[in-house]
């Protein structure tokens, strides 16, 4: 049995977020066939026994490669990289150690493909006659490029700016060398194809298991009302959501709606919502094994996000468990639900005022039953399962 080499930029174990859910499907898809082989970085015990516990779960060989413990560079640090052409950002994840461990295992597995998980890990990508994948979660230099956020500082814009260019380029490198890039979108695909067009690059849509999620109940009228934010806190672009949900969003739904409340879910390792404990209406969770709960505590998702990339996967999550999704035109960009019917848009506080209130009125059924439907259809993790195979075989098939 011929071996696959996977390149992670975390330990995918336990699934507590949406990346380790794609990445974990993806090395399950590969060891149907192969012999996967995967490559994530350690920094602390943590990463170790994470690690350990997935390769005893799963038909993987862990290789841990030792990586530098998160920080943030200077802009002494930052111009040098950019002067090079280099993401700072990108290269600050792993160090000397890693590239050279990286390059020496796959040296000794002689692989029958390599698979990059995410832009994050081009920069530890070995060179070398086996076939590559790239699996592509967002085109990374995109969303950096993206002027759709909140106002920032100058520093910050420029370092953006240098970082969108410095990723974008790394992006067009890989996208040239790969045999076969997966995105997770269309709109993802034809951004691709703009970097790259003789690129061969496929669309496999993030997906959930939607037969382990049961759709809810609706919520008693005389609970309290209540919305839920699901995400990764220190994913940028969902932190400066919830900043908005809370510091803009919130007042104004609490004067039209009184005693309402918002519910902060996801992982924040580095207390990446301590600033929002104590608030009036909030209230931060943080890190859970199982969001359901929290879902079926929840009348609707409110999802004020206004940068990133990719596709969301807490939107089809929420869908399939049966809760209205209300969200701006960025936090639903390239899914295929309908607005006004899979989902409901806002921009302001105003129009968030509106949807909810829809919501109450009698939309919320109609809205959690397509888009239960929708999910069914199109976002199960058997049809993703299904092409991740597909596409592996023929990558290393050559075909």
């Amino acid at each position: 049995m011929s071996s696959v080499l996977l390149l992670a930029p975390y330990v995918p174990h336990p699934l507590t977020h949406g990346g380790s859910i794609r990445t974990r499907l993806l090395l399950d898809a590969i060891a149907v066939d192969h012999e996967a082989h995967l490559i994530a970085p350690v920094v602390g015990d943590d990463d170790r026994h994470n690690l350990a516990a997935l390769a005893a779960s799963a038909r993987v060989r862990a290789h841990g490669v030792p990586a530098p413990a998160p920080r943030r560079s200077g802009l002494v640090g930052k111009l040098r990289a950019w002067a090079r052409g280099r993401s700072e950002l990108l290269d600050r994840r792993w160090g000397a150690d890693a590239v050279a461990a990286v390059a020496a295992i796959a040296a000794e597995l002689r692989p029958a493909a390599i698979v990059a998980d995410s832009s994050f890990v081009l920069p530890v990508v070995p060179p070398g006659p086996a076939p590559l994948a790239l699996h592509l979660h967002n085109l990374e230099g995109g969303v950096f490029a993206r002027s759709d956020g909140p106002r920032r500082p100058w520093r910050e814009r420029m370092t953006r700016r240098c970082e969108a260019r410095a990723i974008t380029a790394l992006e067009t490198q890989a996208l040239r060398r790969a045999h076969t890039t997966i995105t997770v979108s269309d709109l993802d695909r034809d951004n691709a194809l703009r970097l790259c067009p003789g690129a061969h690059v496929v669309t496999v849509p993030v997906t959930v298991d939607v037969a382990r999620l049961v759709p809810l109940p609706p919520r008693s009228v005389a609970a309290p009302l209540r919305l839920l934010f699901v995400g990764t806190m220190d994913y940028p672009p969902n932190l400066e959501a919830v900043a908005e949900l809370v510091d803009a969003h919130l007042p104004v739904l609490r004067a039209a709606f009184p005693g309402l409340v918002v519910r902060l879910v996801g992982r924040a390792d580095h207390g990446e919502l301590d600033v929002f404990r104590g608030r009036e209406g909030v209230e931060v969770v943080g890190t859970v094994h199982d969001v359901q709960p929290h879902y079926a505590a929840s009348d609707a998702v409110y999802l004020p996000i206004r940068t990133g990339g990719g596709t969301r996967g807490k939107i089809v999550e929420a869908w399939t468990l049966g809760r209205p999704v209300l969200s701006t035109a960025i936090g639903a960009e390239a899914l295929a639900g309908v607005e006004g019917r899979h989902w409901l848009r806002f921009e302001t506080p105003a129009e968030g005022v509106a949807a909810v209130r829809a919501v109450l009125a009698g939309a919320g059924v109609a809205l959690a039953q397509a888009g239960r439907a929708l999910a069914e259809r199109q976002y199960d993790h058997t049809v993703a399962f299904a092409a991740l195979r597909d596409i592996v075989r023929a990558v290393t098939a050559g075909r």
